[in-house]
């Protein structure tokens, strides 16, 4: 089966919603070999990958998935694609955290660094988290902070089946494109950041096509997978089922532009350094980044009418300490519950 799929996008041919997901529960329950993984994977990179490609891939990867009902249903995630390159500090978890801080519940799904200096698993381990957690502390830690952590290996074992195949290869793949698509506690609302801004309308047609609630995909001008603070920012806006796009600049929101290397980090300790100065009331390209996308993570989670509105709370999130207070409950708790 996985050959007459292989040749099928060998000639340009895109794979129906049944046919991709024959090919990758073929691959994710074993039964593939590493070579015939690869050949595939290779095939749809060099075709180009489709919405309904990633959408049918996606599926499959949820169904695999060790699943949590966790929340109401109204928590939110902030993982994006990562794959820029482009070695910032971590954003996205930070943010997080100060959304968390105003009253959003948030499921954060992430795993280590891949193209970045640091991820938000490394992070949080640098901060002194205990990231490894079975579903029963999950649910406590959950309960008591309105933050939890899911790191993705944990809870995508079937991943195991094409990481010869993925490491062999040593670039992007769909299986790069799947992770945001598929928290394990299945959070409806999302601020998902891409490498590509070819990817934006894209990942929201997915995010409809997976139900999501509300979503902002997001691609900076600078190629940032987050709202960025360097440039402008390109969005994709799901709510209502309906799908808007728009740009947004730092300026609108009163902040001044910045340099990449403002908001650059080499390391996880170096990351943590820079958030935790912002956390403490800093003023910096730092703390105004992390204030954009946590007030779209505010936005998102309907604890804000706006954007706008996002981030003021959020700057004032920071300034009164209340981010630092979550982050440093989180620790706490992941560690002693």
């Amino acid at each position: 089966m996985i050959d007459s799929l292989i040749q099928q996008v060998r000639d340009k041919q895109d794979l129906g919603f049944l046919e991709m997901q024959a090919g990758v529960e073929a691959i994710m329950t074993g039964e593939v070999a590493d070579d015939a993984i690869e050949e595939f994977l290779l095939a749809l990179n060099d075709k180009g990958i489709t919405e309904m490609e990633i959408t049918a891939a996606a599926r499959v990867m949820k169904d695999k998935s060790l699943t949590y009902q966790i929340g109401d249903g109204d928590h939110i995630d902030t993982c994006g694609t990562g794959g820029t390159g482009m070695h910032t500090f971590n954003c996205s978890t930070a943010s997080a955290f100060v959304a968390a801080a105003g009253g959003a519940a948030v499921t954060k799904h992430g795993n280590k660094a891949i193209s970045s200096k640091s991820g938000s698993a490394d992070f949080l381990q640098e901060a002194g988290a205990n990231i490894g957690h079975d579903r029963e502390k999950l649910t406590e830690i959950f309960k008591r902070v309105g933050f939890i952590f899911l790191f993705a290996p944990l809870h995508h074992e079937s991943m195991k089946y094409v990481m010869p195949a993925r490491q062999r290869i040593g670039k992007k793949t769909i299986f790069n494109l799947l992770g945001p698509h598929t928290n394990p506690c299945g959070a409806k609302r999302q601020v998902l950041g891409v490498y590509s801004k070819e990817l934006v309308t894209t990942f929201a047609s997915v995010a409809k096509n997976l139900s999501m609630e509300h979503a902002l995909i997001v691609h900076g001008f600078d190629g940032l997978d987050e709202i960025t603070i360097t440039d402008s920012t390109y969005i994709t806006e799901l709510k209502n089922k309906k799908i808007i796009s728009y740009e947004i600049s730092p300026k609108d929101f009163g902040l001044s532009l910045a340099q990449l290397t403002e908001i650059s980090a080499q390391s996880a300790n170096d990351s943590l350094q820079l958030v935790r100065e912002a956390f403490a009331g800093e003023q910096s390209a730092v703390q105004d980044m992390i204030a954009l996308n946590a007030g779209a993570a505010l936005y998102v989670a309907g604890k804000t009418i706006s954007i706008a509105e996002g981030v003021d709370l959020a700057l004032s999130l920071m300034n009164n300490g209340a981010a630092a207070d979550k982050l440093a409950s989180y620790v706490r708790v992941s560690n002693n519950s």
